[in-house]
């Protein structure tokens, strides 16, 4: 019994043709799934140094007995009480919420660009001596958040 072999010269044009084609829909629907998952990890990290910054305000209360705010005392929360730091695509501001003219809470706001399109996202502390809970919930480019003063900026 005999066996005829023939000689392997490689892959034809149109196998390597279907394999190119088979790759080029795999990516094309692959990369923009991809693309979102990193989107949402950057949301992510905004969300979480907002709430790296309110523990930094919770931390400032303790040893100074108030709450502290972006414009007076920023240098002081970045340094001794782990506020995160500016970048360029990302801002985050505090300030203190008054209620009958006292400091009842704070605020933490955040902002960052991606892709274009500004995502924000505001922390309200609870009240001292209220019912009143914290408050964490993302807010446009166009919302003003009334008692706070709080816009949606770089």
């Amino acid at each position: 019994m005999k066996f005829f072999f023939r000689e392997s010269q490689g892959f034809t044009l149109i196998e390597l043709s279907i394999v190119i084609a088979i790759v080029g829909i795999l990516a094309a629907v692959a990369i923009p799934i991809f693309d979102s998952f990193t989107d949402d990890a950057k949301v992510d990290d905004l969300k979480s140094n907002i709430l790296v910054a309110a523990t930094a305000q919770e931390k400032f209360f303790l040893a100074k007995g108030r709450y502290a705010t972006t414009g007076n005392d920023g240098e002081i929360l970045v340094s001794a009480f782990d506020y995160p730091k500016q970048t360029d695509d990302m801002t985050i501001r505090t300030g203190i919420i008054l209620k009958e003219g006292v400091g009842m809470g704070y605020w933490v706001s955040g902002a960052r660009r991606i892709k274009g399109k500004l995502h924000c996202w505001l922390y309200l502390s609870a009240f001292m001596g209220t019912a009143e809970k914290n408050d964490f919930r993302e807010f446009g480019e166009n919302d003003y958040i009334e008692y706070t003063g709080v816009t949606c900026s770089l």
